[in-house]
């Protein structure tokens, strides 16, 4: 927790303010920024996306990453932050698309537990698909001048930080993360 406020932080001191709904959350990425920027001016706030208590027109800038995915109605969470940001303002956002994993030897059973993500959490309404829908997607919501660019992480022994940063500490920490549940789902069995 707390991954990219570090990155906004290490850009940006004037970077000041994180919003999650889990109380945990924050107090993991509180702690996690704090050791490496005491100096940083981070407020914390837990909120809900769709009720943020801060005054309309209130951002020059919302970053949101990894965080539409997971909501049942990401238009209305996106209109949601339309309301904090000051006219001209900018909004940025990094999605997922779970369903875009390539590897190489190729790997059916790697195929399979990726799709046991994509199935469980389309069950609660979110979508590990998003990405693809990005552009669509905050138009909707009202946003003028959107860019989307795609953006590739490619990992190989040649980059050992991304093979630990992103592959085995992110990517495969996540896909693990619904083994029980897709267990318990019927999708997959114990040896795939």
């Amino acid at each position: 927790m707390g991954a990219q406020t570090v990155h906004l932080v290490e850009a940006s001191l004037e970077a000041h303010f994180a919003v999650d709904v889990s109380a945990a959350s924050l107090a993991q990425a509180r702690a996690r920024v704090t050791a490496l920027f005491p100096q940083g001016h981070v407020t914390w706030h837990q909120a809900n996306l769709f009720e943020l208590p801060f005054s309309d027109a209130e951002f020059d800038h919302i970053f949101v990453c990894f965080v539409l995915e997971h909501l049942p109605a990401p238009r209305q969470a996106l209109t949601a932050l339309r309301r904090v940001l000051r006219p001209g303002g900018t909004l940025t956002v990094i999605e997922g698309d779970h369903g875009s994993t390539f590897f190489h030897p190729h790997s059916p059973y790697a195929h399979a537990a990726i799709d046991c993500l994509i199935q469980l959490q389309a069950a609660p309404g979110a979508n590990a698909l998003i990405g693809r829908e990005l552009h669509p997607l905050i138009a909707d919501a009202g946003y003028d001048d959107v860019t989307v660019r795609p953006r590739t992480v490619y990992t190989d022994r040649s980059r050992p930080t991304l093979v630990d940063g992103f592959t085995r500490n992110t990517f495969i920490a996540m896909i693990e993360s619904v083994r029980k549940g897709a267990l318990a789902a019927g999708l997959i069995t114990p040896s795939d």
